[in-house]
């Protein structure tokens, strides 16, 4: 049911946004990518007001961290967990919250689903069609003496993204970017042309704003 209400409409537009974007570009790896650039660019706005969120949060965090810091010298046990929630609750936050820096990886889950479902539709169709140096785009890309290099290089673009935007969630960061290197180790590699431009868009936004501010 989730899926017919939700992934389902989405997979039909990009499934259209990706045949216009072929019949430009002649190239099936060209036009996933540019699939992923309007994906992303789509959904900038919200990215904003998502890194806005999670930066006010982590500054909120770095004061309380400091006031906790002061508890722990002088508070043990249960009296410290105490002042700790009580600081907590007037100021209105939660450790939880810190999952707010990765909400604009999360917002992206349900576009990949789609892709993940439209990519496996075009399968077929797809078999043998190469892009650059990767020889076959329904397969895994194999290009380091059988290693594929797409998953590391994706999962690079999302812990210096990570790393750069928040120091509250990179445990969290860690872990998502992990599991996404085994689920995705051996998918096509045109999935993780997909997927590795969208982390590449998200690094170079991560810097923009770091560097505006």
């Amino acid at each position: 049911m989730l899926y017919d209400i939700f992934i389902f409409p989405l997979e039909n537009l990009l499934s259209l946004l990706l045949g216009f974007l072929y019949s430009l570009t002649h190239s099936f790896g060209l036009a996933v990518i540019l699939l992923s650039l309007c994906v992303n660019l789509f959904l900038l706005k919200l990215f904003f007001i998502a890194d806005k969120s999670a930066l006010a949060n982590e500054m909120k965090k770095q004061k309380l961290d400091l006031k906790i810091a002061e508890f722990k010298r002088v508070f043990k046990g249960w009296e410290r967990y105490a002042y700790i929630r009580t600081l907590y609750r007037q100021n209105h936050y939660h450790p939880i919250y810190a999952l707010k820096a990765l909400f604009g990886l999360i917002l992206q889950i349900p576009f990949f689903l789609a892709v993940v479902n439209l990519l496996e539709f075009h399968s077929p169709q797809i078999s043998h069609l190469s892009f650059w140096i990767i020889k076959d785009l329904s397969k895994p890309d194999s290009l380091f003496f059988g290693l594929n290099l797409l998953p590391f290089l994706m999962s690079a673009f999302t812990l210096c993204n990570v790393f750069i935007s928040s120091r509250a969630s990179r445990l969290q960061g860690l872990v998502i970017t992990f599991l996404f290197l085994i689920l995705l180790y051996k998918m096509p590699s045109s999935l993780l042309l997909y997927w590795t431009t969208s982390m590449a868009f998200a690094l170079v936004k991560t810097l923009i704003i770091r560097v505006q501010k």
